[in-house]
């Protein structure tokens, strides 16, 4: 197996145990955080760029970014 694609593989496997979902029509991993009771969400999204880096961004549900950090050599 190439290793290139053994490492996506682990790195998707490794998201989804830390309750990413993949969201087809943004084409990014994401999972939601909750505070204040429920009143206030945060979306943690991690991404792959054009260029096959990792990033991670939080943002809320309307999609405004607050923090973004490549994470590429942090996961997997």
């Amino acid at each position: 197996m190439d290793s290139a694609f053994a490492r996506e593989i682990t790195i998707r496997t490794l998201l989804r145990s830390r309750g990413y979902q993949f969201e087809q029509e943004n084409q990014w991993w994401v999972r939601e955080w909750t505070t204040n009771g429920g009143q206030e969400k945060v979306l943690e999204v991690a991404l792959k760029t054009e260029d096959g880096e990792w990033n991670k961004l939080m943002m809320t549900p309307n999609g405004q970014v607050f923090y973004a950090e490549a994470i590429n050599k942090e996961i997997g």
